[in-house]
Parts: structure tokens; sequence; C-alpha cells
């Protein structure tokens, strides 16, 4: 075989070994609270915000909400960035960050918000 094929072909596995590193090295699995709470890696978790709980400083744009998954688990969830506009209508949020365990909160730096569709919930002939 010639030595240039050889070269070329470890080239090509670390190039490839390379990229799939990177690839999942950015990739946030979903995740229950508990998990979160014990992952030191970013993570995504989803839920709901709790009624009443959220608080956004406009000075500092700081936003601290309680999220609650379905099984009943919370905890609560400090974004910094802008509220998003549609955050009072929310049916679903998803937080991607990592949960401090020294204050006891997770820290987002991504928020997914889902909200109603004026599609669901009507009934026929309203």
């Amino acid at each position: 075989m010639k030595k240039s094929y050889v070269i070329g072909g470890v080239v090509i596995v670390l190039a490839m070994a390379l990229a799939m590193y990177s690839f999942q090295s950015t990739l946030t699995s979903y995740v229950s609270v508990n998990e979160a709470k014990a992952s030191n890696r970013p993570v995504q978790v989803a839920g709901l915000v709790v009624e009443g709980t959220d608080k956004y400083d406009l000075n500092s744009n700081n936003l601290l909400f309680t999220l609650r998954e379905d099984s009943g688990d919370e905890m609560k969830v400090e974004y910094d960035g802008p509220r998003p506009g549609n955050f009072d209508n929310v049916t679903k949020v998803v937080a991607i960050g990592k949960y401090e365990p020294k204050r006891e909160v997770f820290l987002a730096k991504e928020l997914l918000v889902k909200c109603p569709t004026k599609y669901e919930g009507r009934v026929q002939g309203q």
C-alpha cells in the first residue's frame, strides 16, 4: 500500500472521530428534575411554570421561576436574558442549562416556550 493512502486514511479516521466527539459534546438530553440535579453536564428539563412564581428583574435582565414536571417534582430556574414575550401564556417550558447545587437553582442558558395554539381544544361550531 502506498504511504499516502495510509496517511490519508488516518487523517479521515481522525477527522471522523473529532466530528463525532464534537457532535456528542453539544447534545443535551432531556432529563427529569431529579436527574438534572444530579448531573454535572448541560441538560434539558421540560415542565410547566408554577403559577405566581415567575419574577423578572428588568434592570438585571434576570428571570426566576419554579418549573414543575409531570411527576410533580419542582425546581427553581434562573435565566439571565430577556423575558420571552409570550411567557404569560406558556403551556410548556424547556430549560437548557446546568443545576447549581450550592444555590439550589437550575441556571438556564436558553429557554424554549410552547404557547397554546388557537387550533387546540376548540369545539366544532364555536
